[in-house]
């Protein structure tokens, strides 16, 4: 079994991503490059991040390839790369639990396209339609290793225990 804190060795596509963007500052990072920031000492500004923080996270950013640095060195540009970008779904939709949990349904930001129109709630889908969270069951994927495989049966057993 990995530390308490190495998430990258579990087994979980999640765990690994909360292993590299988990951090609140590396996301509030995403969320200010997907609204046009692109240097540093906006970055710090916007966020009011210490600098040898932002400095630290830009560079995991960059390391994990969900930025890439360029420009001057004295005054380099951040933007996010194809992989930071697949991220925006993600964000949107924990934005969106939040304008309605922990905003109370009055969100400080609007995410809208280009004609400011704002963008539907974020669901979950299948090839028929919209999928419930009371719905959703998760199996053993092409990566799952035998403790992950054998943790997903025990469940469905108990479930099936249950549902008896």
């Amino acid at each position: 079994m990995p530390g308490k804190t190495d998430l990258s060795e579990l087994n979980c596509s999640l765990a690994r991503t909360l292993a590299i963007v988990g951090d609140w500052w590396t996301l509030l990072i995403v969320r200010d490059a997907c609204i046009g920031v692109r240097r540093f000492g906006d970055f710090q500004d916007s966020l009011g991040i210490a600098k040898n923080i932002l400095a630290t996270r830009l560079q995991q950013l960059c390391a994990a390839g969900i930025m890439a640095r360029s420009g001057p060195e004295r005054r380099p540009l951040y933007q996010l790369t194809e992989k930071g970008r697949a991220l925006l779904p993600a964000m949107v939709a924990l934005m969106q639990w939040g304008d309605r949990f922990a905003s109370a349904n009055k969100p400080p930001v609007i995410v809208t396209d280009t004609s400011g129109r704002p963008i539907a709630p974020v669901t979950l889908r299948n090839n028929r339609g919209d999928v419930a969270s009371e719905d959703v069951r998760f199996a053993a994927g092409p990566g799952a290793n035998a403790r992950t495989r054998a943790f997903l049966d025990a469940l469905r057993t108990a479930e099936m225990k249950r549902d008896v």
